[in-house]
């Protein structure tokens, strides 16, 4: 009465599936992750965008010390 349904299991094998088409997924998972390895690139830390924005504030402190001293 209370019987949940099952899933259906099928055993579908595509029509075209060869070997071959597996080893050239393989070979394009290789060469993507050789790809995105080499674009990654290690910036200096000092020309780091925080390190800039930190650069950038510190010169305006500095800025407005010394307009202090001018005055």
């Amino acid at each position: 009465m209370f019987n949940q349904r099952k899933n259906k299991r099928f055993s579908y094998k595509p029509r075209f599936q060869d070997s071959e088409e597996v080893k050239s997924k393989g070979n394009l998972e290789h060469k993507w992750s050789e790809i995105k390895g080499n674009t990654k690139r290690r910036g200096s830390r000092l020309f780091s965008l925080p390190a800039l924005i930190i650069m950038l504030i510190a010169l305006f402190v500095l800025m407005y010390i010394l307009d202090g001293y001018i005055k």
